[in-house]
């Protein structure tokens, strides 16, 4: 599967500077990456908004979220995102396994992005500089 990579260089820094583990920082930036890809899903049955998780180190909800979109759209087989090893904080995505047809397209229907657009909206505002108190609160 195809994979948003967000680079986190910059915010690795903040955190070290704010004396803040970069984990901490990385889990609700995912969470804010989670809720702005909601909004902007393609909306069919709802089921792939709903499906939109944080698969964390060492929290996730997949079970919830794999639930809601089978309640919402029984013909959707889901899939668990990896857990992050290494320099990987999280995986933040849906988890039907139709959703990166819908974000990248096929040669029969137009791509229609949601998670792209949302790790970019979140990077304008923090590259504002206006907004870093929320995120390290």
């Amino acid at each position: 599967m195809d994979a948003v990579r967000l680079d986190t260089r910059e915010l690795d820094r903040i955190a070290r500077e704010l004396g803040m583990k970069t984990e901490r920082v990385g889990m609700r930036f995912a969470f804010q990456v989670e809720g702005s890809y909601k909004i902007a899903a393609a909306v069919d049955t709802g089921a792939m908004a709903n499906s939109c998780y944080v698969e964390g180190r060492s929290e996730n909800n997949f079970a919830e979220k794999a639930s809601a979109a089978q309640k919402l759209n029984q013909k959707a087989n889901v899939v668990q995102h990896p857990k992050p090893q290494g320099n990987v904080i999280a995986n933040v995505g849906p988890c039907v396994d139709y959703a990166m047809y819908v974000e990248f397209g096929t040669s029969r229907q137009a791509a229609q992005p949601a998670l792209g657009p949302a790790v970019q909206g979140l990077e304008k505002k923090y590259n504002s500089g206006k907004e870093w108190e929320e995120i390290v609160k």
